[in-house]
């Protein structure tokens, strides 16, 4: 085989895929597709302190502001609902409730034992945590009446809007991105 013609070989076999690749991306003939199903923050949002070093290496948790009433306490109850469904992966989460009125708390410990509850505080100063558990107005505007998943340096990750219509769609949801989160964590290997 002379060199030209090896030398257009390879052209062909190296510039073909490359060019056909260039325009399905640009022609928009390939999906991607999205893997996850939650929402991802745009900006970084610290809502709980950081996890000791154990097992407990990712938190789902539902977050309001609001006095807890009747579709508050639905949705906790969906949360331990996933929570308990995670079966023997639940070793590598936890389930939290957080609130910033503090007349929640005592209500969801007698009720939804597997759930723990924190209460924050927001303020209007600045965007960063000034002191342990504060969280801004816009922070928690953005995070308000969703599910959250948190890392274990307490960043939320991913956030899933409570609908009304299917808010069993969302657990589901939630679900799938959390196992798939505890299944790729290389951390506590």
């Amino acid at each position: 085989m002379s060199g030209r013609r090896f030398f257009l070989l390879f052209f062909l076999c190296a510039v073909v895929p490359f060019a056909a690749a260039k325009l399905s991306l640009s022609y928009g003939w390939f999906d991607s597709g999205a893997t996850n199903k939650g929402q991802w923050l745009e900006q970084e949002v610290q809502l709980i302190p950081a996890l000791a070093l154990g097992d407990m290496h990712w938190t789902i948790a539902y977050v309001t502001a609001n006095q807890c009433e009747k579709n508050c306490l639905e949705t906790i109850g969906l949360l331990q609902q996933l929570y308990t469904g995670l079966g023997r992966k639940q070793l590598g989460a936890q389930a939290l409730f957080i609130t910033t009125n503090a007349s929640n708390p005592g209500l969801i410990r007698q009720q939804f034992p597997a759930i723990k509850t924190t209460l924050i505080t927001h303020s209007n100063t600045d965007n960063k945590m000034s002191e342990k558990n504060t969280i801004s107005v816009e922070q928690l505007q953005l995070l308000e009446h969703h599910f959250v998943i948190i890392n274990q340096h307490g960043l939320v990750l991913l956030r899933y809007p409570i609908s009304a219509k299917a808010p069993a769609q969302v657990a589901a949801d939630v679900r799938s991105d959390l196992l798939r989160l505890i299944n790729y964590d290389r951390s506590r290997l």
